[in-house]
């Protein structure tokens, strides 16, 4: 008798387990649908679940071991994977740049690292052997890191001050052969401060990319419709804060919620090119309400054909005293022809130090 209730309690325990053990997997594995509830806002609901899912890779961090080579996110995150494909400054870089940019993207992982070298492969011995051919090529190469740092908005992680290009020379009574490496020169690493280790970035960059993934599977309509939808997000997702070491960038914008003007341009950026909507980054100056002139980034985005102008960082004004913006306010600087956005917006086309000219497209004249 003992014996059979001791049977039928193991049985019973059993099936709570694994009915618990289903509950969990369900919640783990099942696909997400954002419905939204009365008095709850389209934000709210997506700030919830993109905070859920933040957390969890912040509970896994601290519940699992990190080692250099053994990324345990690699396995249970699946990574979509970003698209370079509004790569406008690229198609503005001659063939030698270009074969610098490519050796930078095509080793985007290795630089994860923050130490690893990396060996250009292209012949540039016809550039060095000319007369002030290191100074050319050292011209080429802060044309290259202007042009990633504005196609490619998700090298948060990277110092790019810090990244160098390093020629090896080898020579011989005929003739001289060259060596070209990406590394971190005479630094540590090429980090950007807050940064330390692989293991630590490889864990961002999936939080990043977590948090990417979840706000793009909420985009639907048109492409105006989405690119409306991630201007609002935006502007109610971040707060303007200029203190972060991450101020700058995707991470400040999607981990801290806070950020400067390139956070909100590069964020706006990295949603927009997933969902495939052609847009680029603007750097210049910009005149604000108080007549002051600053150092921008903004967005130019491309509907039906046409070019427009997005600053989503002067879309969310801070409201002395508090409140909400209005809704006029909310759009001042959406989607602006340049008639009305050139009047206190002046993109720059010129690198000063290297004298290249990135061309940019031409904004329509009306707004949409």
């Amino acid at each position: 008798m003992g014996d059979k209730f001791a049977n039928i309690l193991i049985v019973f325990i059993m099936i709570i387990i694994l009915g618990l053990g289903g509950i969990y997997y369900v919640k783990v594995t099942g696909s997400y649908n954002y419905s939204v509830e009365e008095g709850s806002s389209y934000s709210e609901v997506i700030e919830n679940a993109l905070n859920e899912d933040i957390n969890d890779v912040k509970n896994n961090t601290q519940t699992n071991q990190l080692t250099e080579g053994n990324n345990i996110y690699a396995s249970q995150n699946a990574k979509s994977g970003y698209k370079y494909n509004n790569r406008n400054y690229y198609n503005g870089l001659n063939e030698e740049e270009k074969a610098i940019y490519d050796t930078i993207v095509n080793n985007i992982d290795k630089l994860k690292t923050g130490n690893t070298r990396i060996r250009i492969e292209y012949d540039f011995s016809k550039i060095l052997d000319s007369k002030n051919g290191e100074e050319l090529l050292d011209n080429y190469y802060r044309n290259v890191i202007h042009a990633i740092n504005l196609d490619i908005p998700n090298l948060f992680y990277l110092n790019f001050s810090k990244l160098s290009l390093s020629i090896e020379k080898k020579s011989s009574l005929f003739s001289t052969k060259y060596k070209l490496y990406i590394d971190k020169g005479k630094n540590d690493n090429y980090f950007l401060e807050g940064f330390v280790s692989g293991a630590q970035t490889e864990v961002a960059v999936t939080q990043v990319e977590t948090a990417k993934d979840q706000i793009v599977k909420t985009m639907t309509g048109t492409d105006y419709q989405k690119t409306k939808m991630v201007h609002d997000w935006l502007i109610n997702y971040m707060t303007y804060d200029s203190q972060s070491n991450n101020r700058a960038s995707v991470y400040g914008a999607f981990i801290e919620k806070k950020g400067v003007c390139e956070s909100y341009a590069r964020t706006y950026k990295y949603i927009l090119d997933e969902l495939g909507i052609e847009n680029i980054l603007v750097t210049g100056v910009a005149t604000n309400s108080k007549g002051e002139t600053e150092d921008h980034m903004w967005n130019y985005v491309k509907l039906d054909g046409k070019w427009y102008a997005v600053d989503a960082t002067w879309d969310d004004p801070i409201i002395i005293g508090g409140g909400i913006a209005t809704e006029e306010t909310k759009y001042r600087y959406f989607l602006k022809g340049s008639r009305e956005f050139n009047t206190n917006h002046e993109a720059k086309e010129t690198i000063s130090s290297t004298n290249r000219v990135f061309k940019l497209p031409e904004l329509e004249v009306n707004n949409y």
